[in-house]
């Protein structure tokens, strides 16, 4: 009796509340968790035993690390001394038999024991209170452990198995009263939570494991919650959560979130989210970036054990378990088919770049890959990875020296480009008049700059190739049958007309105009077409033009009537085509730098006015080519596009992209300008 009374008595609650200290890392908790294994079996280093397995295990390499279930319940059932064993295997009856027979056992000691000038009732009394401490002791002792008790039944027949009647006959068969054996519950999962949120893995099984343990244990969901909350609090301590979240609260709040959606809205995880001080669009934010990973391996399993039908269904399945809403799974599905695209078709300028093209057996491959993941604007995709790779080709063609002596053989190299490409015909006329735009403007600057350095010789004879490698860009458009039956010189001088040069330069270019010899006589219609933005004697004509275009604006009225009146003044006004053309740009360039603007005050009729912008470029007559052109100038059709994207209401993420495509082909914006803005947004 006196040896129990001495031995320290292990608190039951305190069993039940306080987790192990966590380890620094993973492979810690690895080798606490061996140690206490080779304790426990008494197999020393230089036993047989040992010295057989050694040899295995180095050929073999290392064992594989344990998972958490294996480490955590491990742990529990390696906590019990050799007396705890002993408690633990003793029936109740024992117990209760034992510590009454403390009692009189005690009583009897003081009777012999006490001297004679001491009443001996109140000896015997006192004997009989010690002994009936050190049975309440004993007891105790016995109740704390249940949770080994309980790792027991999940080491020996897995979480998922645990027994949710065997788990509440323990409560019975330790004596432990009701409001104990709920709390030891309680510590045995918040136990379990703990080393899951501190494992590095994250695998889609843990939430699974997390509801097998709370069934078996038949902890409630009100519960549970609250071991949640409990552990979120531990882990952000008094200080509010930066910008970006601690992998262990990030994992603990996918965990939650994620069991707490299966519960029927029994639980909710409203108290954690403010425990934590987090907004809900944040914390669904930080719980997709935990689920896409994951959902991004099952899917690239998916697609290559399932057929066609077969595969969105079970990827509905992984979506539900995961808990990762339809606008984040797409998201993973547009950077998986993005990813298969980039290794289809490389970037400009990187090995291949040159040779790659959609094969047949590519286009089979990417076409099963968009029915498969449901990619919308698949088209839009692949354009934005063969557009640049069809405009480093045209741009190689163009500049070389041998395409201006043999248009007939650079058209046909530009033709199977576009073949091999599968691009459509009005890209790659797109491409190639901002290429020859772009190669047309470089050229006229750097002949305006030798003019203005006075080396006027050598800016005629720029001028003179400038002319000559025009006829190329006519020759090729001739040769596409873009543009009727009309002479090479004609189309250049529409297709190169109304050039934009740098500030300072379009006076130097004039004044070389305007003192050109005979030698140029020929090619001054076409040199007048290009430097027509600056012209003198357009200029009243051009003011004119441009007020017109302003009313037009204005008016918000784009429809036939309004297209002839223009087509008629630009007649009547004496403006060349191109020059109406550039002007008419112009105006819908100002008129996309307004709507970017009204985004911040008025969205609602800004996103209405946007929609009707291919209206307009009707109204005004720009083709694709010119719009492609200043787009990929100015890049206005990004900032439009990205002013509307923030200026959305909140809401789904899946309507947000639906509202970004359809603003993007309502304003021809270039390819892939949209997956980058809601990329980046």
């Amino acid at each position: 009796a006196l040896l129990l009374a001495a031995t320290p008595a292990v608190a039951v609650s305190h069993v039940a509340r306080v987790r192990a200290p966590r380890p620094a890392h993973r492979h810690a908790r690895v080798a606490s968790v061996a140690v206490v294994d080779v304790r426990q079996r008494g197999v020393g280093l230089g036993s047989s035993t040992a010295r057989g397995r050694l040899p295995v295990m180095l050929e073999g390499g290392p064992p594989p690390e344990p998972s958490v279930e294996e480490e955590v319940f491990g742990e529990m059932e390696g906590e019990l001394d050799r007396f705890d064993r002993l408690l633990k295997r003793l029936p109740t009856v024992a117990v209760g038999t034992s510590s009454n027979a403390l009692v009189v056992l005690s009583s009897i000691f003081a009777w012999f024991v006490t001297p004679t000038r001491i009443p001996a009732a109140v000896t015997v009394g006192v004997a009989g209170a010690a002994g009936k401490q050190v049975g309440e002791k004993l007891r105790n002792r016995r109740r704390a452990v249940v949770p080994a008790a309980i790792a027991e039944m999940v080491n020996k027949d897995g979480l998922k198995r645990l027994d949710r009647a065997k788990v509440a006959r323990l409560a019975e068969r330790y004596d432990v009263p009701p409001e104990l054996f709920e709390e030891q519950l309680r510590g045995v999962y918040a136990r379990f939570l703990g080393a899951l949120v501190d494992d590095e893995e994250v695998e889609p099984s843990d939430v699974s494991k997390l509801a097998a343990l709370r069934r078996g244990l038949g902890l409630g969901w009100k519960a549970t919650e609250s071991i949640h909350v409990a552990e979120a609090a531990s882990l952000a301590g008094e200080e509010a959560p930066g910008a970006e979240l601690p992998e262990p609260l990030s994992k603990l709040l996918w965990a939650s979130m994620t069991l707490f959606s299966t519960s029927r809205g029994s639980a909710s995880a409203d108290e954690l989210l403010s425990t934590l001080g987090l907004s809900e669009a944040r914390a669904r934010g930080a719980v997709n970036e935990v689920s896409a990973p994951l959902y991004r391996a099952a899917l690239a399993q998916a697609v290559g054990r399932y057929n066609r039908t077969q595969t969105p269904l079970v990827l509905q399945t992984v979506r539900k378990a995961l808990n990762l809403p339809e606008e984040a799974a797409q998201a993973v599905h547009q950077d998986v088919y993005d990813s298969q695209l980039a290794k289809c078709l490389p970037s400009p300028g990187d090995d291949g770049a040159a040779d790659a093209e959609l094969s047949d057996e590519t286009k089979a491959l990417l076409s099963e890959l968009e029915g498969v993941l449901q990619i919308r604007g698949a088209a839009q995709r692949v354009h934005a990875r063969t557009i640049p790779l069809y405009r480093s080709s045209a741009a190689a063609l163009l500049e070389a020296p041998t395409s201006v002596g043999d248009p007939g053989g650079a058209w046909a190299a530009l033709a199977l480009r576009q073949q091999g490409l599968a691009l459509p015909t009005e890209r790659a006329k797109a491409v190639l008049q901002e290429e020859s735009r772009r190669i047309a403007t470089a050229r006229l600057e750097e002949a305006a700059r030798l003019a203005a350095a006075g080396r006027d010789d050598e800016a005629t004879s720029a001028l003179l190739e400038l002319t000559g490698w025009a006829d190329l860009v006519g020759s090729l458009v001739q040769l596409a049958g873009w543009s009727g039956e009309a002479p090479a010189r004609d189309l250049a001088e529409r297709y190169l007309g109304a050039l934009s040069l740098e500030p300072g330069l379009e006076e130097a270019a004039q004044r070389l105009l305007s003192g050109t010899g005979a030698n140029l006589a020929s090619s001054l219609p076409l040199l007048q077409s290009m430097l027509a933005l600056g012209t003198p004697s357009l200029k009243a004509a051009r003011d004119d033009y441009c007020s017109r275009l302003d009313r037009l604006l204005a008016s918000a009225q784009y429809g036939e009537s309004e297209r002839k009146a223009l087509d008629a003044a630009a007649t009547q006004l004496g403006l060349p085509e191109p020059l109406a053309r550039k002007l008419a740009l112009d105006a819908y360039y100002g008129w996309l730098l307004d709507l970017t603007e009204g985004f911040g005050s008025r969205s609602s009729d800004a996103k209405a006015e946007l929609e009707r912008s291919a209206e307009l470029r009707a109204c005004l007559q720009l083709e694709p080519s010119a719009v492609g052109e200043l787009y990929s100038n100015t890049e206005i059709d990004a900032s439009v596009l990205s002013a509307c994207c923030d200026a959305l209401a909140p809401g789904s993420e899946y309507e947000a992209m639906e509202t970004m495509q359809h603003l993007e082909r309502a304003l021809d914006a270039r390819p892939g300008v949209v997956a980058q803005i809601l990329r980046t947004s």
